[in-house]
């Protein structure tokens, strides 16, 4: 239980810094663009969802793993 522990908090860890880059890139095309229309601004926050998304797809299947070999 405590390995299933571990990683659970290295992959939130994770997820947290890879969210912490993203809204960074976000914030920073966000800022580029800023004369542009709005499309721009939803486009970046799809992208951003889905990256997301991505990330916590796989750290459910971290869990999932660990919880079969324990």
């Amino acid at each position: 239980m405590a390995r299933l522990k571990q990683a659970e908090e290295e992959a939130e860890k994770e997820i947290a810094e890879y969210r912490a880059q993203v809204e960074y890139e976000f914030q920073k095309k966000l800022a580029e663009s800023s004369g542009d229309s709005g499309a721009n601004v939803k486009r970046l926050e799809l992208e951003t969802d889905a990256k997301l998304t991505t990330r916590r797809m796989k750290l459910q299947g971290y869990h999932m793993m660990l919880y079969l070999c324990f």
